[in-house]
């Protein structure tokens, strides 16, 4: 998507979409809940949930396949009632208030929420009349859009001909149509090519620079780690951990790698005494014979300097000469890893 016109910034700041700069408008949560809950039967899937996402804060909900994420957007956009539990848009109570809640927010669903048989023009011009917008008003907004979009060009043409790229790009332009102050989208980027997903990524930076509040669910971890200012990890409808990915990592001992490459090749007998004696030191460790590296983890209970100096005296003491020593920092994915594992054990993150 190409960059915004001054028209639709100028059009979003009015509303109310420009960066917070008070200490009370950060501190007011954009978006909040309490003690939220969903179940359905006996099956609890949303879990006494306790979010506080700021304004402009574009915060990742990440989990796995059946964790709860679009059970939890459904409440937050009331369009499922929750079984307990409530929660606030911009200050508006959702169950008590749900009409001005509603009036904060843009929804881009996982689902294509366009009409085929309508145009990009004429599925645009139908959102605004349902939000009442002013028609020059209106017509404005939606060129902007359809420009930002790359849509343009194809503004007449039939939305059932583009292809799922481009009609998630519609999707999300009709959800910024009213300018909206939090947006909520749930894996808007599921089944896209490569590039859409890049495109859509570029805008969503563009919106929080903004000051546009987003929540965004996903099970791409790479698109959580790109994004997000904060990101959640959700599992079987409860948070389990939440922070910046710096804060996550740090969370989660014992993920740090450290690969350690022998100047020397050594032969067999001589690798496995090596290995036994680093195992018996740090823990779990590998050997890549390709190249002839060494491969261990800090360990749970250790800092990483005090475990680099030992792994640097050991390699000293056996006279071990190496070409290259280097640590790793953790990875989104090893991180979500290691949490799902300890959760699954009983353990506590």
């Amino acid at each position: 998507m190409s960059k915004l016109t001054n028209a639709t910034k100028d059009s979003m700041t009015e509303t109310g979409m420009s960066r917070p700069t008070s200490g009370d408008e950060l501190q007011q949560a954009a978006i909040q809940t309490f003690d939220l809950c969903k179940s359905f039967g006996d099956r609890q899937v949303v879990d006494h949930l306790n979010l506080k996402i700021y304004p402009g804060e574009l915060y990742a909900l990440l989990g796995d396949n059946g964790a709860g994420k679009t059970t939890t957007i459904g409440m937050l956009t009331t369009l499922l009632k929750p079984t307990s539990g409530t929660f606030s848009i911009c200050g508006f109570d959702g169950r008590k208030q749900p009409e001005k809640a509603k009036g904060m927010f843009g929804i881009v669903s996982q689902d294509i929420a366009i009409y085929q048989e309508l145009t990009a023009y004429e599925n645009l011009k139908f959102i605004a009349d349902l939000h009442g917008i002013k028609s020059g008003i209106a017509n404005e907004r939606i060129k902007d859009l359809l420009q930002r979009a790359g849509l343009a060009d194809r503004a007449h043409d039939r939305a059932g001909v583009f292809s799922g790229g481009m009609q998630r790009k519609l999707t999300i332009a009709g959800a910024l149509l009213h300018s909206p102050r939090v947006l909520f989208m749930d894996e808007p980027t599921v089944g896209l090519d490569p590039a859409s997903r890049r495109q859509i990524w570029e805008s969503l930076k563009e919106f929080r620079a903004m000051g546009v509040t987003i929540l965004l669910t996903t099970h791409y971890l790479e698109e959580a780690e790109l994004l997000a200012d904060r990101i959640g990890v959700f599992r079987e409808g409860r948070l389990v951990a939440e922070g910046t990915i710096e804060e996550l990592r740090h969370q989660i001992r014992g993920i740090r790698g450290i690969a350690v490459r022998l100047t020397e090749w050594h032969d067999s007998e001589r690798i496995e005494k090596m290995m036994a004696e680093i195992r018996t030191m740090f823990g779990e460790a590998n050997f890549d014979h390709l190249r002839n590296t060494i491969n261990l983890s800090q360990p749970g209970d250790g800092e990483l300097v005090n475990t680099l100096q030992r792994v640097l005296a050991w390699l000293s003491d056996n006279k071990i000469s190496f070409s290259r020593f280097a640590t790793s920092e953790p990875t989104l994915e090893e991180v979500f890893l290691a949490i799902s594992t300890d959760v699954n054990q009983g353990g506590a993150v």
